[in-house]
């Protein structure tokens, strides 16, 4: 009886095996030396604005007016949009009225989030 058993065990695992495909594992490929970059690093260039000063009041920091043109959407007549931006002025060298260069930079506070890169003309 045990035979006959195992035998009909047998049958079925042989059945089973020729019905479901053979399994196939993927294995990662072998890892690069750790010397080598990243594939995740970018590099990116920095955001560069010009600009007027309007304020110097807060120490270390000047307030920037950027002005740009832009078509309007209907009927792309250019009109005239604007931003301020606070930017780090380390020396406090720039005065209201300058025009200035300003770079991003990590933030140094909840809105000054560029530092005075140059002078370009100053008033």
């Amino acid at each position: 009886r045990t035979s006959f058993a195992l035998t009909r065990t047998m049958q079925a695992l042989s059945f089973s095996a020729a019905l479901s495909p053979q399994r196939v594992t993927a294995r990662a490929p072998a890892r690069a030396s750790s010397t080598a970059a990243p594939s995740c690093v970018r590099v990116t260039a920095k955001q560069v604005l010009e600009g007027k000063v309007v304020s110097t009041g807060a120490q270390k920091t000047a307030t920037i007016l950027v002005e740009r043109k832009i078509p309007h959407p209907k009927y792309i007549k250019l009109m005239k949009k604007s931003n301020k931006f606070a930017a780090h002025d380390e020396l406090e060298q720039c005065k209201v009225g300058d025009l200035v260069r300003i770079e991003a930079c990590r933030p140094m506070s909840k809105t000054k989030k560029f530092i005075l890169k140059e002078i370009v003309v100053r008033q």
